[in-house]
């Protein structure tokens, strides 16, 4: 898949294009308008030296004389001819050139000679007195080209810096533009992280720019302050239910021991019971993520041997292992020690195992390992159970997320979400793969080197 082009380079381009397509035009425009220009200013040139050449043609006591008192351009030549071709004035060594050239009366024509290329223009038959005369000027388009010239160098030089100069002041241009974007981006990182503290730099600006960021910081507050309140909801609630919880139980297993029931009273009590004693896992699962998030859960960091800590989860999980007849095995090296706190890592252990078990497949294997790599252990923990779809891997770690073809639905939702708040709250991260039918394997990564985090929502 092809990588998106950032918004900065997008709008330099576009800057850059936009200049460029501006600039050629004009260089275009300005060129013809100039070839235009001094087309015009040389026909002007012949007519004129025309009427120069036959102004000064006379007739003194019947003979033809011409008195070239006013010259004309340097750059035109002409010709004088009597009706019997004859040759009565001439200028311009390179006239005889046009010798060839028919006469077309008052015609301006391009003529090419060995000189470069010419304006030429015949006169009419000139009566002076009894004598017919023609008149022939050409004016040379040296200079003309020699403009044109100059103008297609200064533009082949001047549209690639101008270029390369709206690339430069595109990009400054544009990074400051984007410059408020790239806060708020910055900004919605850390939100997205969990810290929704977290407010976007204000701008002085009275802009668009300056009332979005206006207004995503009022959205941001309403969300905190929705946020707080549904967190103080969770663990209030929470809190409050467990006592009722308490009693039913109570209650339940007191009635449980009266003598004389029958068995579909038994089995409705133990019901409540079963019931009874899931609502209260889910609650203090419920109480420690709230906690958590509210960072009021005491986190004690010590040197623990984890070897030791699969050892007891082994023992503690026992009867489930038996009750599937799956195979446990631990591969953790002898006095394999880590930074962090003893509970918790157990709570998070406890869970993924408990977890493999109950979507693992009968007689199926659970494998836990551990390693040291690049300062940091890895826990790595896998089963040849049912799997997950690929489309429910992101959801694994919401509340209450179950995927309803292959899960068990006798569980809390909530065990993975508190896996995940406990590698967050140690500085790690988890990752997990899953083929359907194959397994699932969990990885755990905790830094050796351990940094004390925001329990709230597992941030620097």
């Amino acid at each position: 898949m092809r990588k998106a082009m950032r918004l900065r380079n997008k709008m330099t381009l576009w800057y850059t294009a936009l200049t460029f397509l501006i600039t050629v035009v004009f260089c275009l425009m300005l060129y013809f308008i100039t070839n235009n220009v001094l087309e015009g200013m040389l026909e002007w040139e012949v007519r004129l030296s025309m009427q120069q050449v036959i102004a000064q043609i006379e007739n003194e006591h019947g003979m033809l004389t011409f008195e070239n008192e006013v010259p004309v351009s340097s750059t035109s030549m002409f010709f004088i001819t009597e009706e019997n071709g004859s040759e009565l004035a001439s200028y311009g060594e390179d006239i005889t050139i046009f010798d060839q050239v028919p006469v077309k009366e008052n015609v301006l024509r391009k003529v090419k000679g060995e000189t470069g290329e010419w304006l030429l223009l015949d006169s009419e038959p000139v009566n002076v007195g009894h004598f017919v005369l023609r008149v022939r000027v050409a004016a040379s388009y040296a200079l003309h080209h020699q403009v044109l010239s100059t103008l297609r160098i200064l533009f082949l030089a001047g549209v690639p810096l101008m270029t390369l100069i709206a690339l430069a002041g595109g990009f400054v241009i544009a990074k400051r533009s984007l410059r408020p974007i790239r806060k708020i981006i910055n900004s919605a990182e850390i939100i997205s992280q969990g810290d929704l503290s977290e407010r976007i730099p204000a701008t002085h600006a009275k802009d668009e720019l300056g009332e979005l960021t206006g207004t995503l910081n009022r959205m941001l507050s309403s969300v905190d302050t929705a946020f707080v309140r549904e967190k103080r909801f969770t663990s209030d609630a929470s809190h409050e239910l467990r006592t009722p919880i308490a009693v039913i139980r109570a209650y339940t297993e007191t009635l449980m021991s009266e003598p004389g029931l029958t068995a579909d009273q038994q089995d409705s009590l133990q019901t409540i019971l079963t019931e009874c004693m899931r609502m209260q896992k889910i609650i203090s699962q419920l109480l420690t993520i709230t906690r958590g998030q509210e960072g009021r859960y005491p986190i004690c960091i010590e040197t623990i041997r984890l070897d030791a800590i699969c050892e007891s989860i082994s023992e503690a999980m026992a009867e489930q292992l038996t009750a599937k007849n799956m195979c446990f095995e631990c591969a953790i090296p002898n006095n394999f020690e880590i930074q962090a706190d003893q509970s918790l890592i157990t709570q998070m252990l406890l869970n993924l195992v408990e977890n493999a078990i109950k979507y693992g497949k009968y007689g199926g294997n659970i494998f836990l390992s551990a390693a040291k790599e690049d300062e940091q252990n890895i826990i790595t923990l896998r089963d040849d159970g049912t799997g997950i779809p690929k489309d429910a891997l992101p959801h694994i770690f919401d509340r209450f997320y179950r995927v309803d073809s292959s899960r068990d639905r006798s569980g809390t939702g909530l065990g993975l979400s508190i896996v995940q708040w406990i590698v967050l709250v140690h500085g790690g991260r988890i990752h997990v793969e899953s083929d359907l039918g194959k397994g699932t394997t969990f990885y755990v990564f905790i830094p050796s080197t351990f940094v004390l985090l925001d329990h709230s929502n597992g941030s620097l």
